[in-house]
């Protein structure tokens, strides 16, 4: 059978129990095939030529990428390289190159070079004014605080990055831009580690993106730093690192006062090609669009449970 979860404030009330036969049936299950469907119709009819064309050869691998997603549970996760790395079971991408710890990328550099003091200098002179609420972990609970915080500036969900504060930081928005940094739909932002704390170790689990980032401020002597599959990658200011985050890793900052401050850039990883890179941001676009789709779609069961439950 297919379980549902019936959550109200955190809480599981209810747990049901469906068998297949009956979802397969059931006009919530159709209406929910039927927007994957679409979708996907949408995604080789824009990338391919029409919704039951192949893909070229240039998008080989893309599509190997697509099947795999719809092959996949979204939470499905599998151990790579004697696990060392963790993937998504749907985010995987054949032939990329995967290592933890990679030299700095030429956009970055040019970033730190020609940008850098200058977004060190906003971020000093704006931070001050961002509430602390901008800068706390959400996964830190009264038990564990990592100190890691983000501002994002640009972010992979449509309603997250309407609310992005780009105003705040217009110089660093704009060199970002300048620089064409690849920026992949996930997270585009302005990070803290404070002092003498650490983030547990984690995966995230996306091998097609890479992360980059361009200490501004903060411990000049190496005492934060990204810890990657067990090499330690000191944030120095001004000296851009790039890490692969599907291994392994964790930050922590030994300075026993002096919070750090970076740039964080998920970025689209340097093996895709161009034609790779849009296939795979046309295909985020029509899943956040899908995403709202099946809402809409489950909204009347979400209805008649509160009815039932009398929420």
């Amino acid at each position: 059978p297919s379980y549902f979860h019936y959550q109200h404030q955190g809480k599981i009330l209810q747990r049901f129990a469906i068998p297949e036969e009956e979802m397969e049936k059931s006009d919530i299950f159709s209406g929910l095939e039927s927007v994957d469907q679409a979708m996907w119709r949408r995604v080789r009819s824009e990338l391919y030529g029409g919704p039951d064309c192949n893909a070229p050869s240039t998008l080989v691998r893309f599509e190997k990428h697509c099947e795999l997603r719809r092959s996949s549970a979204s939470e499905d996760w599998i151990h790579l390289d004697n696990g060392e790395r963790c993937v998504y079971a749907e985010q995987q991408y054949p032939g990329l190159e995967a290592r933890p710890v990679w030299e700095s990328m030429d956009w970055l550099t040019d970033l730190a070079e020609r940008h850098g003091q200058k977004i060190c200098d906003e971020l000093k002179y704006k931070a001050p004014s961002l509430p602390f609420t901008r800068w706390t972990d959400p996964n830190s609970t009264r038990d564990y605080d990592s100190g890691w915080g983000m501002v994002h500036l640009h972010h992979y969900r449509p309603h997250l990055d309407k609310k992005c504060p780009r105003d705040l930081f217009p110089y660093t928005v704009n060199a970002i831009a300048d620089v064409k940094a690849p920026m992949a739909p996930r997270y585009t932002s302005l990070a803290r580690q404070r002092a003498d704390r650490a983030i547990r170790s984690h995966t995230d689990r996306i091998p097609w993106m890479l992360t980059a980032h361009l200490p501004l401020f903060g411990p000049t002597a190496g005492e934060a730093a990204l810890v990657v599959n067990g090499t330690r990658v000191p944030w120095i200011p001004m000296q851009p690192t790039v890490v692969d985050t599907t291994f392994h890793h964790y930050a922590e900052n030994t300075h026993p006062s002096q919070d750090i401050y970076l740039v964080h850039i998920d970025f689209f990883h340097p093996d895709l090609s161009d034609d790779e890179i849009h296939a795979l941001s046309v295909l985020h676009t029509n899943l956040e669009t899908a995403k709202a789709d099946r809402a809409k779609e489950l909204k009347p069961m979400i209805q008649q449970l509160e009815a039932a439950f009398k929420l």
